[in-house]
């Protein structure tokens, strides 16, 4: 019995000195999904909250791999902003972000607090986003982006602390999808794709952008993971499908 009561108590002070041991790990944190970007490119990186608690206000910093940088405004301040798809500038109405030295990556620390007693409700989705710049020159590959030192306040006060989540940012010296090599993936790439299919190559065909699904060979396969980048766009036709234009086999000379 009193070995029993020991280890009662015992697990009772590590709740209490640990409450984040109390309940799953990946509850009341900030995160940041996997996701592709291209050298020489900016991206938005989406900066989610998955809580159970209704939460008044969060903090954290960005930590970026050598290399990539925190894009800035004019006056050197981070491009960051609020996201209004669970919260708003009304309710959330401190929202503030310096970059920091860390001696090593490009970084960023951000805060976002109430002070009219406005909650972010339970849920799971985006809070606010950074801007990031991939150089001209970064080499391809996976590279770690880490949320640090995240601490969300509570309804009654209470820190929620994590440590630190990471998210893989996979980096490409092409734009996966833009077979046409225009900047940009549209339904111009499915034609060039399946006119590359239909044996008829067109003049600006990049083989590597092409490869839409990175298997080393451009066959329908790209075509459909195109269709899949490109979602619900307006741009295609009914059914999801560009209107192709019809296929002619290359004149052969006599």
């Amino acid at each position: 019995m009193a070995m029993k009561t020991f280890r009662s108590a015992l697990w009772a002070l590590l709740l209490t000195a640990s409450p984040l041991m109390a309940q799953d790990w990946h509850d009341n944190t900030l995160y940041i999904e996997d996701m592709e970007a291209t050298v020489d490119s900016e991206v938005t990186l989406s900066v989610r909250m998955k809580n159970s608690v209704g939460a008044e206000a969060f903090a954290f910093d960005l930590i970026l791999p050598q290399g990539m940088e925190v894009v800035t405004e004019a006056d050197g301040t981070p491009m960051t902003a609020l996201s209004e798809e669970r919260t708003t500038a009304r309710r959330t109405d401190t929202f503030m972000s310096a970059m920091l030295n860390t001696g090593q990556g490009s970084a960023v620390r951000v805060i976002a607090a109430s002070s009219v007693c406005a909650a972010i409700s339970v849920g799971d989705g985006e809070v606010c986003t950074v801007r990031v710049r991939i150089p001209v020159g970064m080499a391809e590959g996976d590279y770690q982006v880490q949320l640090r030192r995240i601490s969300i306040a509570d309804t009654l006060s209470r820190s929620h602390d994590v440590e630190q989540t990471a998210a893989t940012m996979t980096v490409h010296d092409v734009l996966p999808g833009d077979a046409n090599g225009d900047g940009e993936v549209n339904a111009d790439d499915l034609v060039a794709i399946a006119c590359h299919v239909l044996g008829v190559t067109p003049d600006k065909f990049s083989f590597k952008a092409a490869d839409a699904n990175r298997d080393r060979l451009v066959n329908v396969a790209d075509f459909i993971t195109v269709v899949h980048i490109l979602g619900e766009d307006p741009t295609l036709s009914q059914g999801g499908f560009p209107r192709m234009p019809p296929a002619t086999a290359p004149h052969r000379k006599e």
